[in-house]
């Protein structure tokens, strides 16, 4: 996500949630919290995915880049400096003491790019006003005053042309890689680099209006109706394509206007034509600190924001396509988080780009061969034939089953595929890649999946697959919280630089005053006899699943034994828009006092199924009622989706 400098760090938007009745179920090894509710029958249920767009229903799920963390978080990291023909643009310099970004195991069978980069612009709704264009063939809006447009268009269609080595750091970055690597190995398929046609396609979606402040639903939604526009109805069609939804100027999606902590967006989104990865681009001269002038004096400086955040947003989901699934580092910022708003002159700094197409104003991205913010890097060009990353998935006994296998190939479309360690029953077409039957033969297996082509090039990918009676199948969701076990240690100054939101310094501590669960860190509430304690961080339920939970080890060290004078802890879950609570999941007190780390365990399926996809606030509160005789630790956390 591409925030402005130097403005508080903001929360998503989210549509209200309802909270349904509530049962708790205690576990003699932990606390289970379950909770149980009903839904009316419907063809088309909003909590499946399903949105009404274009006179066609489509199942979508819209989704946020909670990876992405907002990039103020990185700038509070660092030193801020004053431009001197900007004054009132706060910005930054580059920390080369940033961890680098580590890859996250792919995410629905994607974990970058992997294959020539394609971006279609749409412009969404009659408010753009009547369409034309201009003597470069580039498509003009009559309601685009500032003539953003064209130099979006003719920035997306430069990129990697005129010995583009901005492009070229992407490249570096790859999947089929294990999770936590820092370095790719030999043979994984990289970030690929366009050449000169990123721009796939433009579509003026004009025939009716926008929706004024459209919602997170409603901007996936008109992604989806995109990809249907532009022919790609396939997962195969839209492995290495982005969308950008770009709405017109006075609109105020997901809440931009009121929030005024992020200045563009990107995701993705399970739908009817495979995973879809889209970016919101609001028309970004209605906030000044969006990029406006931000290095170029003159009408055309005024666009400077435009690549600015638009290289920002491309260059995260190119390497991390399915967030957060690909590059991200331990403290949840992508490549481009890290070297946002950087001093123009200094090193990792903002600069004009020189296209074939003209300049840009862009940032420095993270590159973990220099370790350091980087506007240049050679091109690390994929071998002819690529294939996708394959998750780990479970599938259900003796029912059909279909996988398609993605790949690539420069020389050639004639490929071949084979694959073994399939179970008994399961099959692969050599022809598409597509495994398919049904099989019996319960337990789960090692599959290598070896495509061919006519010039003698061959590629692999490797997944587990599960023939399993359980009632979760497809990919096996991966871990959505950041930091889960509280690592990501404090800088100098003491401030935790991760995703965890703390009310006071020190409760994600390394003491050891208490002991953690696993590894150093852990999480102390109950420091204070005076203020609450609090501790939360904000996680999307990532679209498309339809089953969430949470899980964690507590330890609660009390020398309290009232029960008139209760030290407490409660779990609640929070509407991440409004700040507003959906539901308090559990509460422990002194008396819940327990000798060591106890497993807990919380469903919150029905908590976020009116809206699957939303982002929520999970948040702990501890409150002592004497002198902080109580110590509510926690370590270990999971956000898990299935």
């Amino acid at each position: 996500m591409a925030a402005p400098p130097a403005r508080p760090r903001g929360l998503r938007a989210l549509g209200k949630l309802t909270a349904p009745l509530i049962t708790f179920a205690l576990a003699l090894a932990g606390t289970t919290v379950a909770a149980g509710t009903g839904h009316a029958a419907d063809q088309h249920p909003a909590s499946a995915g399903w949105v009404r767009t274009h006179g066609s229903w489509v199942r979508v799920q819209p989704g946020h880049p909670h990876a992405a963390a907002d990039a103020l978080t990185t700038m509070t990291a660092r030193s801020t400096a004053t431009v001197s023909q900007h004054p009132a643009h706060p910005m930054g310099l580059v920390n080369n003491d940033q961890p680098d970004l580590t890859y996250h195991g792919g995410q629905d069978s994607v974990g970058v790019t992997s294959g020539s980069p394609k971006v279609y612009i749409v412009y969404w709704g009659s408010q753009w006003g009547t369409a034309g264009k201009d003597p470069a063939g580039y498509t003009t809006l009559s309601n685009d005053p500032e003539n953003a447009a064209p130099y979006q268009q003719s920035f997306f269609r430069g990129l990697g042309t005129k010995g583009d080595a901005w492009s070229g750091v992407m490249t570096q970055y790859c999947e089929s890689m294990a999770t936590g690597s820092t370095k790719c190995a030999a043979n994984s398929p990289h970030v690929g680099i366009p050449h000169g046609d990123a721009l796939a396609g433009v579509w003026v979606d004009n025939s009716t209006a926008a929706p004024q402040a459209a919602t997170e639903p409603q901007i996936a939604a008109e992604a989806a109706a995109a990809a249907k526009h532009f022919g790609n109805t396939t997962p195969a069609s839209n492995r290495n394509v982005q969308y950008v939804v770009t709405t017109a100027q006075g609109m105020d999606p997901d809440h931009w206007h009121e929030l005024n902590t992020w200045c563009a967006w990107h995701t993705f989104e399970r739908s009817s034509y495979g995973t879809v990865a889209y970016t919101l681009m609001p028309y970004l001269t209605d906030y000044k600190y969006c990029g406006t002038n931000w290095i170029n004096p003159g009408p055309r400086g005024r666009l400077d924001g435009w690549s600015i955040l638009g290289g920002h947003e491309y260059a995260e989901t190119i390497t991390d396509q399915n967030a957060i699934g690909g590059w991200i580092d331990a403290a949840g910022q992508e490549d481009g988080d890290k070297c946002a708003w950087i001093n123009q002159g200094t090193p990792g700094g903002l600069f004009n780009l020189q296209l074939t197409t003209g300049a840009f104003a862009v940032q420095a991205t993270w590159s973990n061969d220099q370790h350091t913010c980087s506007g240049s890097h050679p091109v690390v060009a994929n071998h002819p034939l690529v294939v996708s990353t394959l998750c780990d998935r479970t599938e259900p006994v003796n029912r059909p089953v279909s996988v398609p296998v993605i790949a690539t190939d420069r020389l050639s479309k004639a490929l071949r595929y084979s694959a073994t360690g399939l179970p008994r029953g399961l099959s692969i077409d050599a022809r598409t890649g597509l495994i398919h039957g049904r099989s019996s033969q319960r337990g789960t297996r090692a599959v290598t999946v070896t495509v061919r082509d006519k010039a003698g090039n061959r590629a692999a990918t490797h997944f587990r697959l599960g023939i399993l009676p359980s009632a979760e199948y497809g990919c096996q969701g991966i871990e959505q919280i950041v930091d889960p076990g509280f690592e990501v240690a404090a800088d100098a100054k003491g401030n935790y630089p991760g995703w965890w939101a703390q009310s006071a310094t020190g409760i994600i501590s390394q003491s050891t005053a208490h002991a953690a669960h696993s590894g150093k860190g852990y999480a102390w509430l109950g420091h204070s006899a005076t203020q609450d304690d609090t501790l939360s961080q904000s996680v999307e339920t990532t679209p498309g699943y339809t089953k969430a939970s949470f899980s964690f080890w507590l330890h609660v060290d009390s020398t309290n034994t009232s029960a008139q004078s209760q030290d407490t802890l409660t779990l609640e879950l929070d509407d991440q828009y409004s700040g507003k609570r959906i539901a308090v999941l559990h509460t422990w007190s002194n008396l819940d006092a327990t000798s060591g780390y106890v497993p807990v365990s919380v469903d919150l399926t029905p908590y976020v199924a009116p809206e699957f996809g939303s982002t929520v606030i999970v948040k702990f509160t501890s409150h002592e009622t004497g002198n902080a005789a109580t110590a509510f630790l926690l370590d270990d956390t999971s956000f898990r989706l299935a």
